[in-house]
C-alpha cells in the first residue's frame, strides 16, 4: 500500500525518511516521499537544512561508534533548539491559514514583486581557461576556484538564497570558505558536490563518461545531478577519492595522495604506476590531442613520472625512451565548412 501525499505524513514517518537518506539507506520511493515533502513548503525545507547540518557536523562519530540510524536521529534531534509544533500539527495550521493570512496576502504579493527586482539583479560570469593554460577565480564568499585546460565555471555576482551555486564544465580545485548555513554545490552535468568549506578537485569533462572526486579536507557529499534533489553517489572525507562511471552508475571509492590529483594547479603533471591510458589522457586534455592506442599490450605500460613545463613533443620524447612505443602525428587538414579538426596523435607498439 503506498504512503498517502507527503503534506499528510505524521512526523515520526518524516524524520525516519530523513534519518534513511542522510544515512544512505533510503530506497527510491523513500527519496521521492521526502523530496515532495521538502517542496511543500519554506519550512519544511528549513526544517531539513538544520537535521542535515547537524546531522553531517556529527556524521564522523556516529561512524566511528558505530550506533544505529535510529540511535544517530535520535541524537541530532537533541541537539536541534526547537522542533517546530507546526510539524506536529500541519493540518491544523492548513485548516486557518486561509483565514490568518488574507489579509497579509495582498502586501505579500507587493512585496515579492519588489524583491523580484532585487533578484534580477544577480548575473553570472562564465570564466574559460583555454588549451595548455590555468585560472583561478575569486568567488564573493571569499572561496577560491582554480580551472584547468579546456575548462570553463559560471558564477554569480554574489550568492543569494541559501546557497552557493557553481557550474562546472571540465576541472577545478576549490578551496571553500567555511558557511554550513550556505552550502556550497558544484554542478556539473552528471553530478553536484556539496561541501560546506573544504578543499577538493573535480573533473567531469563534457564528453567524459568517468567523473572524477578528491577531497583534501574536511567532507563532500557527491549525488547525481540535480541541485540538492539528486540520490546520493557517496560521502568522502580527507584523503578519498571517487570514480564515478556516468553510464554503468559504478562508484569506487579510494584512499589516495592527494596532490597528485590536484598537481595541475602548480603546472604540473603526476603519474605515479598509471597506465598508459591514463597518461595520455591527462596529457591530451591539457594540450587539447586526441590520442589513438594500436596494439594489444599498450595497456600492460605503466608509468611513474612528473611532468612540468615541458612542450607535447618533448612529452612523447621521453615517453617513447622509457617504452616500446612510436608515434604518429596525422596531418590536419581545412574540412569543409573551413574548420580545422581536433589533433590526433597514433600511438603503436614498437617492434623492437
Amino acid at each position: 500500500m503506498k504512503t498517502e501525499l507527503t503534506d499528510n505524513m505524521d512526523q515520526d514517518h518524516i524524520q525516519q525518511l530523513i534519518a534513511n537518506n542522510l544515512a544512505g539507506n533510503a530506497t527510491d520511493e523513500d527519496v521521492l516521499l521526502l523530496e515532495r515533502w521538502i517542496k511543500v513548503s519554506p519550512l519544511n525545507k528549513k526544517y531539513y537544512q538544520q537535521v542535515e547540518n547537524i546531522w553531517e557536523a556529527s556524521d564522523r562519530k556516529f561512524e566511528s561508534s558505530g550506533i544505529s540510524t535510529e540511535e544517530a536521529l535520535k541524537s541530532v534531534m537533541e541537539r536541534i533548539e526547537e522542533v517546530p509544533a507546526s510539524l506536529r500539527f500541519w493540518h491544523y495550521w492548513q485548516k486557518i491559514a486561509a483565514v490568518l493570512l488574507i489579509p497579509l496576502l495582498i502586501s505579500g504579493l507587493l512585496w515579492g514583486r519588489f524583491n523580484k527586482k532585487e533578484t534580477q539583479k544577480v548575473t553570472y560570469q562564465e570564466v574559460f581557461a583555454a588549451y595548455g593554460t590555468r585560472t583561478s577565480i575569486k568567488l564573493s564568499d571569499g572561496s577560491t576556484a582554480w580551472l584547468n585546460s579546456g575548462s570553463s565555471l559560471k558564477y554569480p555576482d554574489h550568492f543569494v538564497n541559501d546557497e552557493r551555486i557553481v557550474f562546472l564544465t571540465g576541472e577545478a580545485y576549490f578551496e571553500v570558505e567555511s558557511d554550513v548555513s550556505k552550502p556550497f554545490i558544484v554542478s556539473t552535468t552528471s553530478v553536484d558536490v556539496k561541501a560546506t568549506g573544504t578543499k577538493f578537485n573535480v573533473q567531469a569533462y563534457k564528453n567524459e563518461k568517468e567523473v572524477e572526486v578528491t577531497l583534501v579536507t574536511g567532507k563532500l557529499a557527491v549525488s547525481r545531478a540535480g541541485i540538492g534533489n539528486g540520490k546520493l553517489i557517496s560521502k568522502l572525507n580527507a584523503n578519498q577519492h571517487l570514480d564515478y562511471n556516468t553510464l554503468s552508475g559504478k562508484s569506487e571509492l579510494t584512499d589516495v595522495e592527494t596532490y597528485n590529483y590536484i598537481a595541475w594547479k602548480d603546472g604540473k603533471m603526476i603519474f605515479r604506476n598509471d597506465p598508459l591510458s591514463q597518461v595520455l589522457k591527462e596529457i591530451g586534455q591539457q594540450y587539447n590531442v586526441e590520442f589513438e592506442l594500436r596494439g594489444e599490450n599498450l595497456q600492460e605500460y605503466r608509468y611513474h613520472a612528473t611532468f612540468e613545463l615541458e612542450t607535447l613533443d618533448e612529452i612523447l620524447k621521453i615517453l617513447k625512451a622509457s617504452s616500446p612505443i612510436n608515434y604518429v602525428e596525422l596531418k590536419r587538414e581545412l574540412r569543409q565548412d573551413g574548420s580545422i579538426p581536433k589533433h590526433k596523435i597514433i600511438i603503436t607498439q614498437s617492434k623492437e
